[in-house]
């Protein structure tokens, strides 16, 4: 078996990006995910938006963790296009310890990582989590879910910020009971991101409208 030279040194081996869906390509660099990288996302759309990076990659053969993010199923999942056969969803203590050890444990056999931290996340914690993102050549973002944590945690310095906004609901013009489009203006920024970009993206929909 030949060992690649990096390797041999220490070195992590440099990998293409993970594939996203065509309407997010233009909004990074690298026309994908880049390996090693940790992507903050937030705004209203802000999970179905990461799931959204996420499903191309997950038909392509990656396997994606989410950890921390209550009220998620199946079917959100399969809704947002991830392959719900390489999807494993888990929900540990919110105590930071708990967390940090049930994450970085799954960093060792998953290409991307969905997380929502608890408050109580230290910087110390998370960075030693992305150093482990990093070496792994995996792919983690950062979730920030203020409607359902009561303190979402700052703990992250990520290379890549994603802020996911609504601009329109579509499928109940006429009065049905579901939606069946969301239509989301995407902004990304960052260190790792030489130059902002943004574009508007429709995410598949099919659930009640949001209440007013």
């Amino acid at each position: 078996m030949t060992i690649d030279l990096r390797t041999r040194l220490g070195a992590p081996s440099v990998h293409a990006p993970l594939p996203v869906a065509a309407p997010f390509a233009p909004l990074f660099a690298e026309g994908g995910l880049g390996r090693g990288r940790s992507i903050a996302c937030a705004g209203d759309a802000a999970l179905s938006t990461a799931l959204g990076l996420c499903a191309a990659a997950t038909r392509a053969g990656s396997w994606l963790a989410v950890v921390g993010v209550p009220q998620l199923g199946v079917a959100a999942a399969l809704e947002a296009g991830v392959a719900v056969e390489r999807i494993v969803l888990a929900q540990p203590p919110r105590a930071s310890r708990e967390w940090i050890t049930t994450v970085a444990a799954l960093v060792e056999g998953f290409d991307l990582l969905v997380v929502a931290p608890p408050a109580s996340l230290s910087e110390h914690d998370a960075r030693r989590l992305q150093s482990r993102i990093a070496a792994r050549q995996s792919v983690l973002v950062v979730v920030d879910l203020p409607a359902l944590l009561a303190a979402p945690s700052r703990a992250f310095s990520c290379d890549v910020d994603v802020r996911a906004d609504t601009v329109s609901w579509s499928g109940i013009e006429h009065g049905a009971s579901h939606i069946t489009r969301r239509t989301v203006r995407v902004r990304v920024g960052g260190r790792r991101c030489p130059s902002p970009r943004e574009a508007t993206v429709d995410l598949p929909c099919s659930t009640h409208p949001p209440a007013s």
